[in-house]
């Protein structure tokens, strides 16, 4: 008996002698590749979309902290504003102080 005939009784094998398993497994190997293929592009895509998200949310937020600080400035400029025309002289005197504080803080 020849490796031919021993191969063609194979329960696997087809009227060629190879096995009948071999064309499935390449198309199972291509389709699981292309099936990893497509699940890895779509995984990118996602990522994208949330990097993409996450990065329009910071922006929306640091403007809005922008605003807010800038509302804060304006408050205090029109306080100081206020205290100058209402009592210049104690007004003075505390820019002195915090002045002074600033300078010891800053010393050490």
């Amino acid at each position: 008996m020849t490796n031919t005939e021993g191969s063609a009784h194979s329960p696997h094998a087809n009227a060629y002698g190879s096995s009948s398993r071999e064309p499935f497994a390449d198309a199972s190997k291509d389709d699981l590749a292309s099936k990893g293929a497509t699940a890895f592009r779509e995984a990118k895509a996602n990522v994208e979309d949330i990097i993409s998200d996450a990065g329009d949310y910071a922006g929306k937020k640091g403007r809005e902290a922008m605003d807010n600080v800038r509302g804060v400035g304006d408050t205090l400029a029109v306080a100081v504003e206020r205290s100058v025309k209402a009592r210049p002289y104690t007004t003075l005197a505390l820019a002195a102080a915090a002045g002074f504080l600033v300078g010891v803080i800053w010393r050490r």
